[in-house]
């Protein structure tokens, strides 16, 4: 009778122990997607060697098809606090810049990867980078040294080219900031206006609006007006590298026919700088509107040649 019941007895702790041994028995971890390893990126120096090593480090790595690490290095090329470095570099004229260039680099995670598989695709796979911190370099294309000259502040700006055997494709611009590359955009010389401010509350007193007093005038048709024009020097340099080719000047001719204001917004350097030290002498038959002597905008154009 005792048996029995004591092993009714070790029946009923068993049935009682089953569920707290099946509950704290290990059960197999989930399953999850393996992290992919955090991309670093090198430090690279100030110099046209550095630029043009993280260029061909991207390049490889879209040869490689390693698009998450090439998505890391185009991120690491957005330029911090673009606003005050716009201000910094191009004066007032630095948010102009940074208007006009925020789709650029806001697009560069799309533009940079298709363009460097664009190189690869074309062979122009030589990088020779330039690092400009004088306004007048050798080096700087007609269109690069107008911009140079804009600058406030000596920065630096870098650009890249790709080269094949006969031709090269120039990817502009790059700048050194706070200890990296980074991309600042294709600038232009003459960035598109920012809109408009709300016109002010009646009462108020505007400023002078300078467009109503100046009226602009096609450079074939001032030209007719010119009466005292001073020939550029061409440079001995100039000629004996065979440089020739047309500088574009903007000018002011205020209301006496002088010339009131004048900038370069294409040329090389070694042509524009004696294109503008001309132009800046020359004189034209003043302009009336309705009677009187008007300001007028206008463009000159300087044309060097070789005999």
């Amino acid at each position: 009778m005792d048996q029995s019941r004591n092993l009714l007895l070790a029946l009923c702790i068993l049935f009682v122990a089953t569920p707290s041994l099946a509950q704290s028995s290990p059960q197999n971890p989930p399953t999850s997607a393996p992290v992919a390893p955090a991309v670093t990126i090198p430090q690279y120096p100030d110099t046209p060697r550095g630029l043009e090593k993280l260029l061909s480090d991207m390049m490889k790595l879209t040869k490689d098809g390693d698009n998450q690490a090439l998505a890391a290095y185009v991120k690491s090329l957005t330029l911090p606090n673009p606003d005050d470095w716009f201000k910094s570099v191009f004066g007032d004229d630095g948010p102009r810049h940074a208007a006009a260039s925020a789709p650029l680099r806001s697009g560069a995670g799309t533009t940079f990867p298709s363009t460097l598989a664009t190189m690869l695709k074309e062979n122009r796979t030589t990088i020779e980078a330039r690092k400009f911190e004088k306004s007048c370099d050798q080096h700087a294309t007609e269109k690069e040294y107008p911009l140079l000259l804009q600058r406030h502040s000596p920065v630096p700006l870098y650009d890249a080219r790709f080269k094949d055997a006969t031709s090269e494709s120039i990817w502009s611009y790059f700048a050194y900031v706070d200890g990296g590359f980074r991309y600042v955009g294709n600038l232009s010389v003459n960035p598109p206006p920012l809109p408009k401010k709300p016109i002010p509350p009646q009462g108020s007193q505007p400023a002078k609006d300078e467009s109503q007093t100046r009226i602009r005038v096609g450079g074939n048709v001032q030209a007719a007006k010119l009466i005292h024009q001073e020939a550029p020097k061409y440079r001995q340099d100039a000629k004996d590298a065979h440089i020739q080719g047309t500088v574009i000047i903007h000018a002011v001719i205020g209301k006496d026919g002088s010339i009131r204001d004048a900038e370069v917004v294409q040329g090389v350097c070694v042509l524009a700088e004696p294109a503008l030290a001309a132009v800046k002498n020359w004189r034209y038959t003043p302009t009336l509107f309705q009677g009187n002597p008007i300001e007028v905008d206008t463009t000159i154009s300087v044309i060097f040649k070789l005999g």
